[in-house]
C-alpha cells in the first residue's frame, strides 16, 4: 500500500510542515480577538502544535481533531506533557462530530486539499457560529503548470486536485462564507528565500530509525518545491459565516 505525505509527517512528527510554518500561525492567530470565552476548532491538528499554542497563548477553549490516528497520538502526547486542556478526537473534516455553530474561529492548515473540499468546507460551515471566522492556509497552484505536472503533483501529494486562487474563492463563496480576503500569497520559492518557514519549536521528532518508504515520499516533495515553486505555493484565506 502507498504511503502518503501525511503519513509521512506523522511517523517524523513533523509539527509546523504547513507553508509559512509555526511563525505565520502566530501572526495568523495575533490579528484576531482571541479571549478565554472563545471556542476554537483547530482543524486538521497534526501534532497538535497550534492547539497547544492557542490554549497556552489565549487560554481559549480549543478542540482539535484529526483523521491519522499517529497524529492524534502525538498530539494527545503532546497537550497532555503541558498540562492544557485542549480536546483532541479522532475525526474527519468531511463528517465533523459537533452540534451546529459550535465554534467562534477555525482553523485549516493545509488540511483541506487532502479531502473531499466541498464536503469538508460545507461541514466547517455548518460548526462554525454565525459571523465566525475561518482561516485557511491551502496549496495554490498556477494555471500554467501543464496536466503531467498536476499529474506528478497530486500524486505524490495524495490529492484530487490543486486549486488556483480564483479556484478557492469560489469554492469558500460557494458554501455560503462571505467577506472573504486573500491575507497572503506566496510560491514555494518565495517561501524558500523569506526564511520565514518555520521556527524551532516546530522541530520535527524524529524516531530511532527513518523509514526509507517515508523517506522517499519527503525526498519527492523536496523536489516538487525545487522544480515547480515558481508555480506553486499556497494562500492564505479569512472569511466569515
Amino acid at each position: 500500500m502507498k504511503k502518503t505525505y501525511q503519513q509521512a509527517l506523522a511517523y517524523y512528527g513533523i509539527a509546523g510542515a504547513h507553508p509559512g510554518g509555526h511563525s505565520l500561525t502566530k501572526k495568523m492567530v495575533k490579528r484576531e480577538h482571541i479571549t478565554k470565552d472563545t471556542t476554537i476548532l483547530d482543524a486538521g491538528c497534526g501534532v497538535g502544535l497550534t492547539s497547544a499554542y492557542i490554549a497556552k497563548r489565549f487560554g481559549a477553549h480549543v478542540t482539535a481533531i484529526d483523521l491519522l490516528p499517529e497524529m492524534v497520538e502525538k498530539a494527545r502526547e503532546r497537550v497532555t506533557s503541558q498540562g492544557l486542556p485542549v480536546t483532541i478526537k479522532q475525526a474527519s473534516l468531511e463528517n465533523l462530530p459537533f452540534e451546529d455553530e459550535s465554534f467562534d474561529l477555525i482553523l485549516a492548515e493545509s488540511v483541506l486539499t487532502f479531502t473531499n473540499v466541498e464536503k469538508s468546507l460545507s461541514e466547517l460551515h455548518r460548526v462554525l457560529k454565525k459571523d465566525g471566522v475561518l482561516l485557511a492556509i491551502e496549496m495554490s497552484g498556477d494555471d500554467s503548470l501543464a496536466p503531467s505536472d498536476r499529474q506528478r503533483i497530486q500524486s505524490v501529494y495524495g490529492i484530487s486536485s490543486i486549486f488556483s486562487e480564483q479556484q478557492w474563492v469560489q469554492l469558500f463563496e460557494k458554501t455560503g462564507f462571505h467577506s472573504l480576503q486573500v491575507l497572503l500569497r506566496r510560491t514555494a520559492w518565495e517561501e524558500m528565500l523569506s526564511g520565514e518557514g518555520g521556527t524551532s519549536d516546530a522541530s520535527p521528532s524524529m524516531p530511532v530509525s527513518n523509514h526509507p518508504v517515508y523517506d522517499q515520499v519527503m525526498v519527492a516533495h523536496q523536489q516538487l518545491l525545487g522544480f515547480y515553486g515558481d508555480r506553486l505555493g499556497y494562500r492564505v484565506l479569512r472569511c466569515r459565516k
